[in-house]
């Protein structure tokens, strides 16, 4: 008997970053003034670890929890473009997977907004779960965050002046 696959992957894990930028890390060298803003990143692996997809984006003027949901729903576009059956979002934000579980309480009107813009995203996948994990979990997220928080016109206007 014929039965119909989906090519969809079963699971995938979606690790999610946001941050204020590289400020958080280092200093550019001497000379060099890069503005920094907050950027975030999302990395997708399949079960067997494969890398699917990946992203980050330049964000405005937030908060770094607001940058955290930022990078939840750069995810949530990652997970919209692959189409899993399961999702596991894997964080380093205590904070953003403790109110994603219902764990913690949004008393922040902002971080509400954000909360419900990442489930109108996941309505699609209504048993989506949330991992905590340590910053050195979420290394390839994180590094995407940060190369986010350069904002691509200052690096490249610093690139081209050694051409």
């Amino acid at each position: 008997m014929w039965r119909f696959r989906s090519s969809a992957p079963p699971l995938v894990w979606i690790f999610c970053d946001g941050g204020l930028g590289m400020a958080e890390y280092e200093t550019p060298p001497p000379g060099v003034v890069l503005p920094l803003h907050a950027g975030c990143g999302a990395l997708a692996r399949g079960d067997d670890g494969a890398i699917l997809d990946w992203a980050w984006r330049t964000l405005p003027s937030v908060t770094s929890v607001e940058a955290e949901y930022a990078g939840l729903l750069l995810g949530t576009e990652l997970a919209h473009r692959i189409r899993p059956r399961e999702i596991c979002f894997v964080m380093d934000s205590a904070t953003v997977v403790g109110q994603m579980t219902g764990r913690y309480a949004v008393n922040s009107r902002n971080l509400r907004r954000w909360r419900e813009r990442v489930c109108v995203a996941l309505s699609p996948w209504p048993d989506a779960r949330f991992r905590h994990v340590p910053r050195a979990w979420n290394a390839l997220a994180d590094a995407l965050g940060r190369q986010a928080g350069l904002p691509w016109e200052a690096l490249r206007a610093e690139l081209e002046k050694e051409m």
